[in-house]
């Protein structure tokens, strides 16, 4: 597949918001609960949480197949 200059370009700075992305939700997720004392537990997550949770991402990922199609 050839990819002209445009497509590099679009290429590179996807590549680039998708690395920051990333590297957001590391960060995020390497943050340990400041608030709780040292022997008690956070709460634990409950299934509500994790259905929105991936009801957002199914929600996002169509977006960006969307604007990728326009693209």
């Amino acid at each position: 597949m050839e990819l002209n200059k445009d497509h590099n370009i679009k290429l590179v700075i996807g590549g680039a918001i998708g690395a920051l992305l990333g590297a957001g939700v590391a960060w995020l997720l390497m943050q340990a609960p400041t608030e709780l004392e040292e022997d008690e537990d956070p709460n634990p997550i409950s299934v509500g949480e994790v259905l929105a949770l991936t009801a957002g991402a199914a929600t996002l990922i169509r977006r960006l197949d969307d604007l990728r199609q326009k693209i």
